[in-house]
């Protein structure tokens, strides 16, 4: 899906019709025994992402500043393409020290952590983006999503309510909440929806019943019910070691 939206963002037909030199590549190199699958897809981000820098480059001739490209929810390319973020990075460096373009990375968890860990990071300081308010999020709710009604000349919110009272103020989840509606789910549905969620989620961090975090993670839970949010080292002191912390937190 990145591939596909990557290569929309540019105007590239991406990861459809493989161009000839790629399938000759990858016929001369798989009768030798070295090249697979996932090598063709390396290949194939690195000439996206030089016809990227080219398009770059003719932007900011014309409009005299360089574009901005936005990598969303990076977290999810670390279990499985791992590589094509590191990829991304690495041309992000080099261009941002050139001005060609300018690449923001939203992530979510751990990933903020392992990019600032590599070579290739920049001196830019990370924005962390947190919760909106209550007042904010019914503002998104009822004024740019429409989640009212009108009875007899007076304004009903109370859906609006209820959808922040499950999710509370993360835009991510308030826009997922908000989409399920307007799809003309219930909040029954919706609720149920979000708890099954929430349970796979337990359930890959190993959180829940006679798994292996499940007393830490009441603990955390508790703590969090009493003070409403934790720092990253108060998060990694109820934990024995760090790697295990950082284990458990990239499963949010």
């Amino acid at each position: 899906n990145l591939g596909k939206a990557f290569g929309k963002a540019i105007n590239l037909s991406f990861f459809g019709d493989i161009s000839i030199t790629v399938l000759l590549l990858r016929e001369f190199l798989s009768g030798m025994g070295v090249i697979d699958k996932s090598a063709t897809s390396l290949y194939q981000w690195r000439s996206a992402m030089e016809i990227f820098r080219r398009a770059s480059e003719v932007y900011k001739k014309k409009n005299h500043k360089p574009p901005v490209i936005i990598y969303d929810n990076v977290n999810r390319l670390v279990k499985d393409n791992a590589k094509i973020l590191d990829i991304l990075q690495d041309d992000a460096k080099d261009n941002a020290d050139d001005s060609a373009y300018i690449a923001v990375f939203v992530s979510e968890g751990n990933v903020p952590k392992r990019l600032q860990s590599r070579s290739s990071w920049s001196r830019a300081e990370p924005i962390e983006i947190g919760d909106i308010s209550r007042e904010e999020s019914l503002n998104y709710l009822i004024n740019k999503r429409g989640i009212k009604t009108v009875k007899e000349g007076k304004i009903d919110t109370t859906d609006a309510e209820k959808l922040f009272d499950l999710v509370g103020g993360r835009i991510i989840d308030l826009k997922s909440v908000a989409d399920l509606y307007q799809e003309g789910q219930s909040i029954e549905v919706i609720k149920h929806e979000i708890l099954v969620k929430v349970n796979n989620k337990f359930r890959t961090a190993k959180l829940l019943k006679n798994d292996e975090h499940h007393e830490v993670g009441k603990r955390i839970i508790g703590a969090l019910r009493d003070s409403g949010e934790l720092s990253r080292t108060e998060f990694e002191e109820f934990f024995k070691t760090r790697q295990e912390a950082d284990e458990v937190l990239g499963t949010n």
